[in-house]
């Protein structure tokens, strides 16, 4: 058992100390970002489940953001400077570039159902004004720099867990 000078020291230490980054990014933006420099976002690993959403899921995320209900934002984790791994929110990542880049026509709106079968291309220009309104947010982990890469490791899978 660990003494309290011990304890102190090692909170002292700032070992497993973490730092959260909070950012809000317009869509258009976060889109071009990742499109411009692959390394900036990495999506792609084997970090969260393998199931990637249907169209009809990535449609309905697309539809929240042009009503401008909440979506869940992305955690990331910092490995270098601008140089990001996804914790949570993949899929999410996944819908919006494949719909900026058209790839996706929307399909199963709840609510905007005149919407379905455009892609971002032939969205009218109301709806994408909107959409291109709209930011999510991003929170970026980034660890103490002493932290050694074990410990990474043991933490990025902690957060994973638990947000799932």
């Amino acid at each position: 058992m660990m003494t309290n000078d011990e304890i102190n020291a090692k909170y002292e230490s700032g070992l497993n100390r973490l730092v959260q980054e909070l950012d809000r990014v317009k869509l258009p933006i976060l889109f071009e970002n990742i499109r411009s420099n692959p390394n900036y976002i990495m999506i792609d690993g084997d970090s969260q489940s393998a199931l990637d959403w249907n169209d009809i899921k990535k449609s309905q995320l697309i539809e929240s953001f042009i009503l401008n209900l909440p979506v869940m934002p992305i955690i990331l984790y910092e490995m270098s400077y601008h140089t990001y791994k996804v914790i949570d929110g993949k899929q999410r990542l996944k819908a919006i570039l494949d719909f900026y880049s058209n790839q996706l026509a929307l399909s199963g709106l709840e609510i905007k159902t005149e919407l379905n079968r455009c892609t971002y291309a032939n969205l009218p220009v109301h709806a994408q004004k909107d959409l291109d309104r709209r930011s999510l947010s991003l929170i970026s982990i980034i660890p103490s720099e002493d932290a050694k890469p074990d410990e990474i490791a043991k933490l990025i899978e902690i957060i994973a867990n638990r947000l799932n």
